[in-house]
């Protein structure tokens, strides 16, 4: 089955899929925790920007680990390593711009799985969007 490398532009679709994406999800953050005090656009920010800095990273790492677990790993596990890192990005996220003593641990994490499961949601019309956009590299 042939495949693609996304190129400058797809990368950039990809990335303007997700920001968009973060910044409907920092909306929503704030109406469900009013304790965030940051803009909607430097949550956005600030997730796009790990997103771009260590998912990379974190998908290399997840393919490994799968591999080296268990060696038949699917798609499936793979991407099931990355949403427990995503979840813990969000978190992340909310740790730093929330004041703590008003957000509950329970509240936090299942705050964090919403956010892991939306960045989930968005990488399909990213992935879809990157690899029609030209220039990308074909692998048959």
């Amino acid at each position: 089955m042939p495949g693609g490398i996304p190129g400058p532009l797809g990368a950039a679709a990809f990335v303007g899929i997700k920001f968009g994406g973060y910044l409907l999800a920092a909306a929503a953050l704030k109406k469900l925790q009013p304790t965030i005090t940051a803009s909607v656009l430097k949550i956005a920010a600030v997730r796009t920007g790990l997103g771009v800095l260590i998912g990379p990273l974190f998908t290399i790492a997840a393919v490994w680990l799968g591999s080296l677990f268990a060696p038949n790993t699917s798609f499936y596990g793979v991407y099931a390593i990355l949403f427990c890192v995503r979840i813990l990005i969000w978190a992340m996220i909310l740790f730093f711009f929330s004041k703590r003593a008003d957000l509950p641990i329970p509240r936090l994490w299942l705050l964090a799985l919403g956010g892991a499961i939306w960045s989930s949601l968005l990488d399909w019309p990213g992935y879809k969007l990157a690899i029609i956009s030209p220039g990308g590299i074909s692998i048959c």
